[in-house]
């Protein structure tokens, strides 16, 4: 198997853990009265209204949530609410919705909770954009989000692993790369950073680290679904191939999806 059929395998994979999704637009911040209203930045003059793109049997819901919040007029304090609110969003796929709504709380109310969860709602819709402004759009107001929690948690190591993947998918790779090896030092059994890393090698080609890495984080966690199947590509592209046929049966008593098991399956047809 070639580098870019193991790239497309392990995108395949992080699909079926919830990584990958396809958000459709991107709220504008200055429409706080019209949150239908939506920045398209291939637009002319940037704003189109995507209300339309509702599903009809989601719009009930964001309406009845919105009211609970008092959207459009003076936002009310109630995270039951907003939560839900995001929820709807999420469940279609309108990620960035759900953190322009969650910007907005967290600017009215300004806690240190309030601003991660804007900040982890903008890095989930920077994760699932395909267009190269909309991710560095979703990026940056991602890190402007977090920058407030790291200013009251500089320890605050979910955020950094987030901050860092920003810096890796941007202009500046190595930055992340530092922030990830620094977080491991402080906390060798970060399964956030191990992952991440382990996967970096893996698209890099660079199997052999891969699978020093991911058998760093199996000490840790040796049940950890995700870890052993990649721990398995890269023993098989190393070469590896006993351990790489141990690791995928392995895999298969996991209870992992039937997903991630057909393609253990494909792995273990090439090692027979």
């Amino acid at each position: 198997m070639n580098k870019g059929q193991i790239i497309l395998v392990v995108i395949a994979v992080l699909a079926v853990v919830g990584l990958y999704n396809l958000p459709k637009v991107v709220v504008d911040n200055d429409n706080d009265n019209d949150p239908q209203s939506f920045v398209d930045e291939s637009s002319p003059n940037g704003v189109v209204d995507h209300s339309s793109e509702i599903p009809e049997e989601a719009a009930p819901r964001i309406d009845y949530w919105k009211s609970e919040l008092n959207i459009g007029d003076n936002l009310k304090e109630n995270d039951s609410a907003l939560d839900s609110l995001m929820k709807v969003y999420m469940e279609i796929n309108k990620y960035d919705s759900a953190a322009y709504f969650a910007e907005l709380y967290a600017e009215k109310f300004n806690t240190v909770e309030h601003w991660q969860k804007a900040g982890d709602a903008y890095f989930e819709a920077f994760s699932f954009a395909l267009e190269e402004q909309k991710v560095r759009s979703m990026g940056t107001k991602a890190r402007a989000a977090y920058d407030k929690v790291l200013a009251a948690q500089p320890d605050n190591f979910d955020v950094q692993h987030n901050v860092a993947m920003i810096y890796i998918s941007g202009s500046n790779p190595m930055q992340g790369i530092m922030m990830l090896r620094e977080i491991l030092e402080k906390d060798p059994d970060n399964r956030q950073a191990l992952m991440s890393m382990g996967r970096m090698s893996i698209q890099t080609g660079q199997f052999e680290n891969g699978a020093s890495r991911f058998e760093s984080l199996l000490s840790y966690y040796p049940e950890d679904v995700e870890g052993n199947f990649f721990l398995g590509v890269c023993y098989f592209e190393s070469g590896q191939l006993v351990k790489a046929k141990a690791q995928f049966e392995k895999v298969k008593t996991l209870g992992a999806s039937e997903q991630v098991i057909t393609a253990a399956d494909e792995y273990l047809e090439r090692v027979q």
